[in-house]
């Protein structure tokens, strides 16, 4: 999953949190600097000046959906007050700042974001070890270098706590909180764990399994898929072989399952139950079901 922290005017970041508008549109004047690795889901850190503060913190953020090109009036008409403004000569009136000296071009880029979480305090960027340029003025990616500074932030916005006000306005804001700090950490778990080493029959028939599971995949993997349920989180993961091969691919799902419930627990997120069920096309060794149920009966 990629994140990006990104420049954003205090003012509309502080109507959408105290309207709790969660839904919000991102018009952007320059298009010289495109997303080359961002795609739908992934999380827009609102990086802006802070109350009382010239400094910026992150006090939020939403989940990216999709990019297109709109003129103001084609913003206005599709998105409304979701645009940051109560009107549409506001609207204009912040476009027209923004561009300064420059020309307003008829059509700008413009990110559609959902699922919008504030902060009840901004994140500090040194408090997470991170240094971003004053001179930044439109975003960064923040996991290239380091790609634990997403689960910082979000450890660092959970000890803070959520927007009281906004959350009062949505009681979605926590669950959405949580679930997105357990997609984060299970792509960095998979993303150290040793490649598989099935042959390129049994990886596609893995790949057929879990993709007729109709669970959500871990961001990165084609064959390990889960469900976040409200008190419990369900990680299915695929098992084939041929037979010659079975003895060995049955010890390496052992030590994948196993590296799976020690990463989860040494995580320190604030986990619900973590179950495991295996996917299969056909009978399941015995010892792996014996697994299952006895991790599976732990909680």
């Amino acid at each position: 999953m990629s994140s990006i922290a990104y420049v954003t005017d205090e003012n509309m970041i502080e109507y959408f949190r105290l309207c709790g508008i969660r839904q919000m549109n991102f018009w952007r004047l320059s298009s010289r600097k495109e997303f080359t690795d961002f795609q739908k889901g992934d999380l827009l850190f609102f990086y802006t000046r802070t109350p009382h503060s010239r400094s910026r913190g992150f006090v939020g953020y939403a989940h990216y959906v999709s990019t297109q090109k709109l003129s103001l009036k084609g913003m206005w008409k599709k998105y409304g007050t979701s645009n940051g403004y109560d009107s549409e000569q506001l609207l204009n009136e912040a476009i027209q700042r923004a561009a300064k000296d420059r020309p307003v071009p008829e059509k700008m880029n413009c990110l559609y974001l959902n699922d919008a979480v504030f902060f009840s305090n901004p994140v500090n960027p040194n408090e997470v070890g991170l240094k971003i340029s004053p001179q930044l003025e439109s975003y960064m990616y923040l996991d290239q270098e380091d790609p634990q500074m997403t689960v910082r932030i979000l450890r660092a916005a959970e000890q803070k706590g959520i927007d009281i006000w906004s959350n009062s306005q949505s009681y979605e804001s926590e669950d959405i909180f949580k679930s997105d700090e357990i997609r984060h950490q299970l792509t960095l778990i998979k993303d150290g764990m040793p490649a598989d080493s099935w042959n390129q029959k049994e990886r596609t028939r893995a790949q057929k399994l879990a993709a007729a599971s109709g669970l959500e995949f871990i961001r990165g993997s084609k064959t390990d898929v889960f469900e976040l349920q409200k008190d419990q989180l369900i990680l299915s993961l695929p098992f084939v072989s041929q037979e010659k091969d079975k003895p060995y691919l049955v010890r390496e799902y052992i030590g994948k399952v196993m590296m799976y419930r020690l990463m989860l627990q040494k995580s320190g997120l604030r986990m619900p139950a973590v179950r495991f069920q295996i996917l299969h096309d056909e009978e399941a060794p015995e010892e792996l079901l014996m697994l299952t149920t006895n991790i599976n009966e732990e909680h």
